[in-house]
C-alpha cells in the first residue's frame, strides 16, 4: 500500500492533494501528430494502451477527432514544446529539466481530462521515446508521481526499466479495484486496499506479475520475450 500511496496520492510538481485520483470514464485518447513516422509511435501507443485497459479493466481507445476525447497526446518537436504546453494549459510552466510531461485535470479526485505531451525529436535523442510514452500515459490514470522508494517501476527515475514492470501491473490493478474510489483519503486506501491485496496474493496476481506483465504487446515489439 506504501507504493500506492507514494505514486498515486503524492503529486510530482506542487503540492501533494493526497486523496486517490483516477478515471470512472473511459479514456478517448486523441493523439495529435505533429512530426514523422506517425505508422511507428501509433503502433507503440496503441500497443501500450491496450495492455493498460487489459489490466485495469477499465476502457481505453483511441479516437480520430479531438472533439471526441478527454486525452490529448502532442507528439511535437522540442521547439514547440514550451509554447504549445502553455496554450493548451493557461500558461503552465514547464519543470527545469523536464523531458516528457502529463498534466491531469481533477475534481473531488475524478480525473476528468488529461494532457501529454512528447518532444519526440529529444526523446528519440535520449533513448526516451518509448519510455515517455508508457510513463506518461501510465501516469495520467491516477498514479502521477515519481518515487525512489517504489522499485522496480517506471515511476522510479533511477529504474532502468522502459516497460511496466510487475509492482506497476500491481499498483494499476490495486488503483482500478472499483472498491477504491476517487477521493479517498490515506487511511480509507490503507483500509480497503490491504484486502485488495490479500486477494490478488491469494489469487496469485502479485506473484505471476513479472511474468503476466511481460505478455504486453510492447514487450514483443521491443523484442524484449
Amino acid at each position: 500500500m506504501d507504493s500506492l500511496i507514494e505514486v498515486g496520492l503524492r503529486a510530482e510538481h506542487g503540492p501533494d492533494p493526497m486523496i486517490l485520483r483516477k478515471w470512472r470514464q473511459p479514456l478517448q485518447v486523441y493523439v495529435d501528430h505533429q512530426v514523422g513516422d506517425r505508422a511507428l509511435h501509433e503502433q507503440l501507443i496503441d500497443a501500450h494502451l491496450q495492455q493498460l485497459a487489459q489490466i485495469t479493466g477499465h476502457r481505453i481507445q483511441r479516437v480520430g477527432a479531438k472533439a471526441d476525447a478527454n486525452v490529448e497526446l502532442l507528439l511535437l518537436r522540442q521547439q514547440d514544446l514550451v509554447p504549445v504546453w502553455q496554450s493548451r494549459t493557461d500558461g503552465e510552466r514547464i519543470p527545469q529539466g523536464t523531458l516528457c510531461l502529463a498534466r491531469i485535470w481533477t475534481r473531488d479526485g475524478e480525473i476528468r481530462r488529461a494532457l501529454v505531451a512528447i518532444p519526440v525529436d529529444q526523446a528519440s535523442l535520449h533513448g526516451k521515446l518509448v519510455s515517455c510514452i508508457v510513463e506518461e500515459l501510465t501516469q495520467i490514470l491516477g498514479l502521477p508521481n515519481d518515487s525512489e522508494r517504489v522499485f522496480p517501476s517506471i515511476f522510479n527515475d533511477r529504474s532502468t526499466d522502459q516497460l511496466l514492470s510487475g509492482l506497476d501491473l500491481i499498483l494499476l490493478k490495486l488503483l482500478y479495484d472499483p472498491r477504491l474510489q476517487p477521493g479517498m483519503g490515506v487511511e480509507q486506501v490503507r483500509g480497503i486496499g490491504k484486502g485488495v491485496v490479500d486477494e490478488l496474493a491469494r489469487s496469485g496476481v502479485i506473484a505471476n506479475a513479472a511474468r503476466q506483465v511481460r505478455t504486453g504487446e510492447l514487450y514483443r515489439l521491443l523484442g524484449y520475450r
